[in-house]
């Protein structure tokens, strides 16, 4: 695709490695301004199915031992079959909610593996961020569909009973097929109120225009500034600001904490009900690909 992240006439001195955790860029990944390495990169175009050295599938409706309908509500069953999630033609990665034709639905989520984990020290700082386009089908065909791209604390791996305290960063989030964008964090030692204002987490809502189209989405931590901050970016354009002030003594449970990133498609939960004011996904909810989430990229950029 012209539009993809790679410049043939930029090239990095160091070449791709994985070790601990750390990776250098490849060559001809464009950095942006004020970075200078890559930490983690896909571009879907290593071959025809996902790259399962950087990924793995989360199937079924719950982590082992975890909470029930992966502690949401949601309805669907996630698998790594290809109707569910492939790398299309143009080497991206399609994320598609279907029905299953018995009254259920599935769908498909994959997370960073582990020796992937990123986060940020003191003095430092990342940029996680992704170029999505999501389905152009109209609402009542999308009620109870729920794509997100978000990050969950390390901590949260084989335990998964110790959410909010772990962190998580909802970087896109929407539902339904609305122009909406939901962005968010979510922290604290409890599931109601906190620092975080649980279970709702501490977001900012915005009326976006053509989710249809690619856009990019973004989340910063700083950590270099004598006041840390976290942003939430689209395209660019800075979105919603959370600052170390703003969180007091938990700033820390967040920030000090190294993070997985995630991709799904749900459809129905309580994030979706909440937002419709009734259980979804209704008989009118069609799923496929005009309701599907495609992914160009995703990136972790650091200095």
């Amino acid at each position: 695709m012209l539009t993809r992240r790679l410049l043939a006439l930029a090239a990095l001195s160091t070449p791709s490695v994985h070790a601990n955790a750390a990776a250098t860029a490849n060559a001809g990944v464009r950095i942006p301004a004020g970075f200078d390495r890559v930490l983690f990169y896909d571009d879907f175009s290593s071959g025809t199915t996902l790259d399962l050295s950087k990924w793995t599938y989360d199937t079924g409706t719950q982590y082992p031992g975890g909470p029930a309908k992966w502690g949401t509500g949601e309805v669907q069953t996630y698998t790594s079959s290809p109707d569910n999630i492939h790398i299309t033609p143009d080497q991206t990665l399609r994320i598609v909610p279907l029905p299953d034709g018995h009254g259920g639905w599935t769908s498909a989520r994959i997370e960073m593996l582990a020796g992937w984990d990123v986060g940020a020290a003191v003095g430092q700082k990342i940029r996680i961020e992704a170029r999505i386009r999501l389905g152009p089908a109209p609402r009542g065909d999308q009620m109870g569909i729920w794509p997100a791209f978000w990050t969950l604390g390390s901590a949260y791996r084989g335990h998964y009973q110790n959410w909010p305290s772990v962190g998580e960063v909802d970087i896109l989030e929407t539902a339904h097929g609305v122009s909406r964008l939901w962005q968010t964090l979510h922290c604290g030692p409890t599931a109601k109120g906190g620092p975080c204002n649980e279970p709702g987490g501490r977001s900012k809502q915005a009326d976006e225009h053509g989710f249809k189209n690619w856009n990019v989405f973004a989340w910063e931590m700083d950590r270099r500034r004598p006041e840390e901050r976290m942003t939430w970016f689209v395209n660019d354009q800075p979105r919603f600001v959370l600052k170390q002030s703003d969180m007091g003594k938990y700033w820390g449970s967040v920030a000090n904490t190294k993070m997985f990133l995630l991709l799904n498609v749900a459809v129905g939960g309580a994030f979706p009900d909440g937002i419709a004011g009734f259980r979804t996904p209704t008989n009118e909810t069609i799923g496929g690909l005009d309701a599907a989430m495609e992914v160009d990229y995703v990136a972790v950029y650091g200095v």
